[in-house]
């Protein structure tokens, strides 16, 4: 079955979408999308992942961040703060529905919801934690999107109108960039973890996913990281989705049920 849900977070409602399996509890997964995504993903892929895991007797909640896809907010007010907030809503709102065992909650991160899911996972120490092309260095955004003029723009009036990404980004995202520090998280984090990265990512280089491989290494009961040659940062070849899938699916199992 599935659902649209809403719930609050911090600076407004939430809009997700439920997946229930056909059975009284189960385990459950909740995802976090990347920087300008929405709770499907491109080519659907969160939506298809979702649904095979439903499937399989795994409940899922996808959702969108403060100020992306149908949830409340605009995009110029996000913050990787605030999506940290509404990471703790989205966990707490999961975890209380009377149908979840709490003892038995993943979490799915994808690029820049790959802090979020980090984060997340070793707060509230989940027993799994999936990240696909994860982003952990988030201050390379700041070089990668913005020119100098742009940075100008957002100097004088607090935010800039991006071409290519197609929304307003705001003072406060770049400021809070610095700020953002992964380490201890995934540090401390005690779960099983799968991470999946491309060769071919355009976006995030293999010191990001890496960087993650070593950290995690301090605590972590398993600790696997699938490298594909081709696939690019969303996984967008028939192949690369297959096996993306297959595998994610396969850890999930294999860790929650």
């Amino acid at each position: 079955m599935e659902k649209q849900v809403i719930f609050e977070s911090v600076n407004g409602k939430l809009f997700g979408v439920l997946h229930v399996p056909e059975k009284e509890k189960s385990a459950g997964v909740v995802f976090f999308h990347g920087f300008t995504g929405n709770k499907c993903e491109s080519h659907f892929l969160f939506t298809k992942l979702a649904r095979r895991l439903c499937k399989e007797g795994i409940c899922v909640l996808r959702f969108d961040f403060y100020g992306s896809g149908d949830s409340e907010g605009n995009f110029e007010d996000i913050t990787i703060e605030t999506e940290m907030k509404d990471g703790e809503s989205a966990i707490e709102f999961f975890k209380n529905l009377e149908f979840i065992y709490k003892e038995k909650i993943g979490i799915l991160g994808f690029s820049m919801g790959a802090i979020i899911g980090t984060y997340i996972a070793s707060k509230y120490n989940t027993k799994t934690l999936c990240l696909w092309s994860p982003l952990a260095f988030p201050a390379i955004l700041k070089k990668k999107i913005f020119t100098k003029k742009m940075l100008k723009k957002i100097e004088k009036y607090g935010k800039c109108y991006v071409p290519g990404i197609g929304h307003f980004i705001g003072e406060n995202f770049l400021k809070t960039l610095e700020n953002i520090k992964i380490e201890k998280y995934a540090e401390d984090y005690k779960g099983n973890v799968l991470i999946v990265y491309s060769k071919d990512d355009a976006h995030l280089d293999l010191k990001n996913p890496l960087f993650y491989f070593d950290k995690f290494h301090h605590k972590t009961l398993n600790l696997k990281m699938l490298i594909l040659d081709k696939g690019g940062h969303t996984f967008a070849t028939e192949e690369s989705e297959r096996i993306v899938l297959e595998e994610t699916v396969n850890f999930f199992k294999e860790n929650l049920l």
